[in-house]
């Protein structure tokens, strides 16, 4: 998506927000395996860069998993399992 078409980028945030909102149980319970997969995909080795500022692109995954409210929903799910692991580890 090109980065100069800012009612493109608006319309992306708020898609990304109203999906987050309507999957918000399941981002809540699964959301860090969810967004550590999604992370993982978008920064793997090959894959196109997710901002590429010479030519004025932006990938969708990238607003994706930079959104705040995904952020804020994936939390607890995330604290969960960074207190199984630090648990399991003992």
């Amino acid at each position: 998506m090109r980065v100069d078409e800012t009612a493109k980028l608006t319309a992306a945030r708020a898609g990304v927000a109203l999906a987050a909102v309507i999957a918000s149980p399941v981002l809540i319970v699964a959301g860090a395996h969810l967004r550590s997969r999604c992370l993982g995909y978008t920064f793997r080795d090959g894959a196109p860069a997710p901002v590429e500022k010479e030519h004025g692109w932006v990938n969708i995954q990238y607003i994706a998993v930079t959104s705040t409210i995904v952020d804020w929903l994936c939390t607890p799910s995330q604290a969960l399992t960074s207190r199984l692991r630090r648990w399991h580890c003992r």
